[in-house]
């Protein structure tokens, strides 16, 4: 996330705040968490032990983004996107087969899409950011190679 935009910037931290938070919270008390998305806990038994995996493979995330050069941090967010879609796919696969009823599989859902929707953003700009050095790297090497010549 160092040396970025602003707004690139904000849109990973964005993230990074919404991915550190709900972990921290899932790993803290993953029993509260779980009934705040509406995940009930007597059926679900084993659910607290993957609200803890996933908090902290989430915070590891969150940390990893957080701290990643300019170099890297394109391919973590699409480690990140693969992830919740990932988590998107597992969540609707799990109400299809009755695992979590209609708004339950929603709740679970939406966690994902929460941190999707800005890294989705941030990768798009960063895409285009880094078109368009290239391009500002090409003119001046055609502009060079034009006043030696």
């Amino acid at each position: 996330m160092r040396g970025q935009a602003w707004y690139i910037a904000f849109l990973i931290g964005l993230m990074c705040i919404i991915r550190f938070g709900l972990s921290v919270i899932g790993y803290a008390d993953p029993h509260w968490l779980m009934e705040q998305l509406s995940i009930p806990v007597t059926s679900n038994v084993q659910m607290p032990y993957i609200v803890r995996v996933w908090a902290i493979r989430d915070i590891v995330i969150a940390v990893l983004v957080a701290s990643a050069n300019r170099s890297t941090v394109k391919t973590l967010l699409l480690a990140c996107i693969a992830i919740d879609i990932t988590d998107i796919v597992s969540a609707h696969l799990s109400g299809m087969e009755g695992l979590f009823n209609a708004g339950e599989t929603w709740s679970l859902k939406l966690t994902a899409i929460a941190a999707l929707v800005p890294e989705l953003i941030a990768l798009a700009l960063l895409t285009v950011r880094s078109t368009q050095e290239q391009i500002g790297v090409e003119k001046k090497q055609v502009e060079s190679s034009e006043t030696v010549a």
